[in-house]
Parts: C-alpha cells; sequence; structure tokens
C-alpha cells in the first residue's frame, strides 16, 4: 500500500493511500453516487459545459456564474457531490495531525482550509476504478460489443 505524507495550510498534514489501495467498501458508495449524478440532466449539462469550456475556464468563473450552475444542478445533486467529496476524502486519507480518527464526524470538524485542501487533494483522479463509460469492444460482452 502506498502512502504519501500532504502538506495542509498550516503545520496540518494528512497521508492518503493511494486510489488504487481503497477498499471494496469505501469505493462501491462513491461509484453509486457517481451514477446518480450521471443520470441527472442538469448535472450533466453543467459538466459539457466544463469539459467545453476547458479545466482553467471553469478556475476562473465568477460568484455569479458560480451560482447560476448551483442552481441550474439543484439542492439534490447539490448534496450529492457534497457527499461524494467527503467520501472521496474518507476513502484516501489514512491519518490526519487532527487526531487518531479519520471519520466523517472529524472530518466536518476540520478547518475550512484543510477540508478544500483535502477536498482537491482527494479529487485529483477520483478513484481509478469508477463507473466506465465507455462502449465495450469485448466480443464476449453480453450484449455484444457495442463499437460494432
Amino acid at each position: 500500500m502506498t502512502i504519501t505524507r500532504h502538506q495542509l495550510p498550516g503545520d496540518a498534514w494528512a497521508d492518503l493511500r493511494d486510489s488504487a489501495d481503497v477498499s471494496e467498501r469505501l469505493r462501491r458508495p462513491i461509484k453509486a453516487i457517481q451514477m446518480k449524478l450521471a443520470r441527472d440532466p442538469a448535472f450533466a449539462g453543467v459538466v459539457a459545459k466544463a469539459k467545453a469550456d476547458g479545466v482553467a475556464a471553469m478556475a476562473d468563473i465568477g460568484e455569479a456564474e458560480a451560482a447560476d450552475m448551483a442552481t441550474a444542478i439543484g439542492e439534490e445533486s447539490l448534496a450529492l457531490m457534497d457527499d461524494l467529496s467527503d467520501r472521496l476524502i474518507l476513502s484516501r486519507v489514512a491519518g490526519w495531525s487532527f487526531g487518531p480518527e479519520v471519520t466523517a464526524d472529524s472530518l466536518l470538524d476540520l478547518p475550512g482550509g484543510a477540508y478544500d485542501a483535502l477536498k482537491e487533494l482527494c479529487a485529483e483522479g477520483g478513484l481509478q476504478a469508477g463507473p466506465d463509460f465507455a462502449p465495450s469492444t469485448d466480443p464476449a460482452s453480453p450484449t455484444g460489443p457495442s463499437t460494432v
């Protein structure tokens, strides 16, 4: 198992496990949330716009545009995104300077800057084996290759 220490704001730190080392018990709820979000047309529209505009364009959006995006996505999907972020962090953090336990409650008690840094660190690459919506080329696929 690969664990890497990352500095957080102030003197804080977190030890992150490699995304490939995350257990199936922690991956399944993450994949379920990803599937729910993928089925939301408003969320899919915002993601499509982000892909079309590029990551750099998303980093430079103003508060008004961010509010418009949040309104388009809706309250339920925003709550799912928060849950997804929390679960990604909890799946990757093996230890931290905030105490002996890494739990959902202790995560929500972190200072905002530390939470934001962990959210960014743990979102990079997500989990390597997330849902794959690419067409199958496997001839043994029960529905046949979808690229034929």
